[in-house]
C-alpha cells in the first residue's frame, strides 16, 4: 500500500513539475523583442499569499529585463528587486506589471521575489491554500 502511495507522489510531483517548465517556456516567449534569455530561470508551485524567492547574477553595462508569469488561477504577482542588502530597486506592488527593465553599473547579485497575492477568502469557495499554480521569472539581456 505504501508503494502506491509513493508511485502517486512522483507522479503527481512530475506532473506539476512540467506544467511548471510548460509555463516557463511560454514566458521565455513573451520576454520581448531585443532581449535574449540569459539561462536564468527559476519555476515553482506557489499557494495564494506566498512567496517565492531566488538570487541571479548581472553584469557591469549589460541591460537586463525580468518578465514574470503566473497560472491564471493566482492572478497578478508582485515583483520586487533587491540587493543583497535587501535594498529594494524595483517593486511593480502587484499591478499587473510583469516585467522589469533596468541596467546594472557594477556586476551584482540580484534576490527577485515572487508574491502570489492573498484573495478574499469566500466560505463558498477553497481556502487560500487550496489555490496553487505555477510561478515562473525569466531573465534577459538586451542584444
Amino acid at each position: 500500500m505504501k508503494y502506491i502511495f509513493s508511485i502517486t507522489f512522483i507522479i503527481l510531483s512530475f506532473t506539476f513539475f512540467c506544467q511548471c517548465k510548460g509555463l516557463s517556456k511560454k514566458c521565455i516567449k513573451t520576454i520581448g523583442d531585443g532581449y535574449m534569455h540569459t539561462g536564468q530561470t527559476s519555476a515553482l508551485e506557489l499557494s495564494e499569499g506566498k512567496k517565492f524567492q531566488f538570487v541571479a547574477i548581472f553584469y557591469e553595462g549589460q541591460n537586463y529585463r525580468i518578465s514574470s508569469c503566473s497560472d491564471i488561477l493566482l492572478g497578478d504577482l508582485q515583483l520586487t528587486v533587491r540587493n543583497l542588502n535587501r535594498q529594494l530597486f524595483y517593486d511593480n506592488h502587484g499591478n499587473g506589471s510583469t516585467s522589469y527593465d533596468f541596467k546594472v553599473s557594477n556586476t551584482q547579485k540580484l534576490i527577485i521575489s515572487l508574491i502570489a497575492p492573498k484573495k478574499e477568502s469566500n466560505n463558498n469557495l477553497a481556502s487560500s491554500e487550496d489555490i496553487i499554480g505555477c510561478v515562473t521569472a525569466i531573465v534577459g539581456v538586451r542584444l
